[in-house]
């Protein structure tokens, strides 16, 4: 609903910027009228009837290395190309010579201050975009983790063991891996909404069908498809907080958002201690469907530009307005586009060391967050003597760790800003995404300090307050990961951040699944105590990541086949 108020409004109040008439060419090849405007009422609600249309030429400029770089068009002293190839030649006054330029009459981009733009959008707009995708990541989060405090009822009442029955949430996980390759580079072809949309009325249906199943073969097969289902609010809703928001904006916007992300894993245990998942699950998968349709606008970039360049087409008469990307698929048809975009993320797993490094990384620390999951029955019921209810509710004590990480969002954002002086002065057009990691280099020690601090506290006679208050530790440690990993991906591959981060899921999400299957046994043979630790000491290895990647990851951005050229 929202995308076809955006197109109904490029159609009709698109505010034209007035170009002054030394910039206008009397080219033989615009398709517009001899004064370059459009006639009175082509815009209807746009003050005057002699706006032009600008914003849809670029200019290569030739370069000493004789190659092309994009630019402005210029309104005097150059040669200016038409589609079609022809030049006019004129002396540029101010400098005293010729300047070689071409001009695209029919290219379709943003301007500068583009209100179409989605980065420049009001902040309140912005704010609302990110709180609605907060909340599909933290529903879709809650619904891998919501049965994981009522397994023991859900496994008498199928006569199964507990085991067999850690299958749900293991499958639901892992259908967030697998289907993340197909979602992500569907979202990079068609735009971010057509994908929510069809993916959670997909999930509405799954979950219908979960609800209803009498054997836990068929609920397994089932929530396997609402986890492939579930998969486009995490591997997509990452790409379009890139989408609004500036880099120097996104480092307090996304750590809201990634707050809101981590709180559906821990409030999920809180609700299934105390209502039934099958019950409420495909009630709320219907509320997001509602949600997306007619609240969440279309947010990717080269969509937007699809739907500006479909209005000038439609006012001007003049199939030839085109955006660069549907040039491109002229020469591409779609279905090759989407299988070299499939391939996308797979390339990047077995080609890219930061995918690779970071899908270590966040792996492990997936599998300690969701093998918390089973091991809370062992943590809170077993030592402590909690109800099944009591012991989900303890799940706030990570969520009070991760609130006090988004509290720390100003710092996070100075920080960034600090770095991006530094880096104009230096001379250079982006801040490098190394700076992202100074947020981990910091916060993933807290990690293996609350795993260690978790595990020699656990005792009953041990007030349960120090348990909760290394938990706590724990969210505060496993958000800073969290975020400087995405806005590191984010800010090295840009418009492929989307199939990198998709490339991480990929194995993330079925190995963190999997973990739910041994969790349990880990606890029962080594006991509380050991298997904190021996996850201490994993979590211990893998905290040096940020720090080599902080030092080398120029070096190896340099070698990336991906990471595009700044």
């Amino acid at each position: 609903m929202q995308t076809l108020r955006l197109q109904r409004w490029l159609e009709t109040e698109y505010p034209l910027i007035p170009r002054s008439p030394a910039t206008a060419h009397n080219h033989p090849h615009r398709p517009l009228p001899e004064s370059d405007e459009l006639p009175a009422g082509a815009f209807p609600g746009v003050p005057g009837s002699s706006s032009t249309l600008v914003g849809i030429e670029t200019a290569a400029i030739a370069s000493r290395d004789g190659g092309a770089r994009a630019g402005p068009a210029h309104s005097d002293g150059e040669v200016v190309a038409g589609p079609d190839g022809d030049k006019d030649k004129d002396v540029d006054t101010e400098k005293g010579r010729d300047v070689m330029v071409e001009t695209d009459s029919y290219l379709v981009d943003f301007e500068p201050n583009d209100p179409a733009n989605p980065k420049n959008w009001s902040k309140s707009k912005k704010w609302l975009v990110s709180a609605l995708l907060a909340q599909l990541c933290t529903m879709v989060g809650m619904a891998g983790s919501i049965n994981s405090q009522a397994i023991g009822s859900a496994s008498t009442y199928y006569s199964v063991s507990t085991e067999l029955m850690g299958l749900d949430t293991a499958l639901f996980l892992s259908g967030f891996g697998v289907a993340s390759v197909i979602w992500a580079p569907l979202s990079e072809l068609g735009g971010r909404n057509p994908v929510y949309v069809l993916a959670i009325f997909m999930l509405v249906l799954f979950e219908i069908g979960a609800a209803l199943s009498d054997t836990l073969y068929a609920r397994c097969i089932v929530r396997f498809l609402a986890g492939c289902a579930a998969t486009p609010p995490l591997s997509n809703a990452g790409g379009g907080m890139g989408d609004i928001w500036t880099p120097a904006e996104r480092s307090y916007a996304f750590t809201f958002f990634s707050v809101s992300g981590f709180f559906g894993p821990c409030l999920g245990p809180i609700l299934g201690g105390w209502i039934a998942e099958s019950y409420l699950g495909f009630r709320w998968a219907a509320l997001e469907l509602v949600i997306v349709i007619f609240l969440l606008p279309e947010t990717f970039p080269p969509q937007v530009l699809k739907m500006k360049a479909a209005a000038i087409r439609k006012v001007t008469g003049e199939p030839r307005y085109m955006t660069a990307l549907e040039r491109a698929r002229q020469n591409m048809p779609f279905r090759r586009a989407f299988i070299e975009s499939l391939k996308r993320p797979f390339a990047m797993l077995v080609l890219e060391p930061i995918v690779q490094c970071m899908c270590i990384y966040l792996t492990v620390v997936y599998i300690i967050l969701f093998g918390d999951l089973i091991a809370w029955t062992f943590i809170f019921e077993d030592t402590y003597g909690l109800s099944v209810a009591m012991s989900g509710t303890t799940f706030l004590s990570i969520t009070v760790g991760l609130l006090v990480c988004g509290l720390c969002s100003p710092l996070m954002y100075y920080d960034y800003i600090k770095a991006q002086r530094r880096a104009e002065e230096q001379g250079l057009t982006h801040t490098p995404p190394e700076v992202r990691l100074r947020v981990a280099i910091v916060g993933t020690w807290f990690m293996p300090i609350s795993l260690f601090w978790a595990a020699w506290v656990n005792y009953a006679g041990v007030s349960i307050w120090a348990e909760l208050a290394a938990q706590a530790v724990f969210g505060f440690g496993i958000l800073t990961t969290f975020i400087a990993t995405f806005q590191y991906m984010i800010d090295s591959y840009a418009n492929v951040a989307a199939s990198g981060l998709a490339a991480i899921t990929l194995l993330r999400y079925p190995v963190a699944g999997a973990s739910v299957m041994f969790t349990g046994p880990i606890y029962e043979r080594l006991g509380t105590h050991w298997a904190l630790t021996l996850f201490g000491f994993v979590s211990l290895a893998i905290s040096f990541i940020p720090i080599v990647f902080y030092i080398w990851g120029p070096k190896i951005r340099s070698l990336s086949r991906y990471v595009p050229d700044t």
